[in-house]
């Protein structure tokens, strides 16, 4: 056996792990990462996801009253077509068609020991 295929097999056996929402399928996945400035933005988003895109947002750069009609109007979206809404982290959202899967892997909250 050479390390070609001993590196072949290796990879066979591997099992891999995500942490966070992951595509779980679908036969073409367009994701579309956005990062909004003004609410004005929110239209383009949401005819892609509309259309049939993944739409993510980061809210980081946006004021609170502004973030709260951008959040709302996608809620408001994806609630009138059935699309899945998970939070990432922080102030990254994920907005999915109903047509693409989203597993969300739980975080298990443990006491801490110190």
């Amino acid at each position: 056996m050479n390390l070609k295929n001993a590196k072949k097999l290796f990879w066979d056996t591997e099992e891999e792990t995500a942490s966070g929402p992951y595509l779980v399928s679908s036969k073409h996945a367009n994701i579309v990462v956005r990062n909004p400035q003004k609410f004005s933005d929110v239209q383009a988003y949401a005819d892609a996801l509309m259309a049939g895109s993944t739409v993510m947002v980061s809210y980081g750069d946006l004021d609170k009253s502004v973030r709260t009609r951008v959040f709302d109007y996608l809620n408001g979206v994806s609630y009138i077509i059935g699309a899945q809404v998970e939070k990432v982290n922080g102030d990254l959202i994920i907005y999915a068609p109903s047509t693409v899967g989203i597993d969300k892997e739980e975080v298990k909250k443990t006491r801490s020991w110190i």
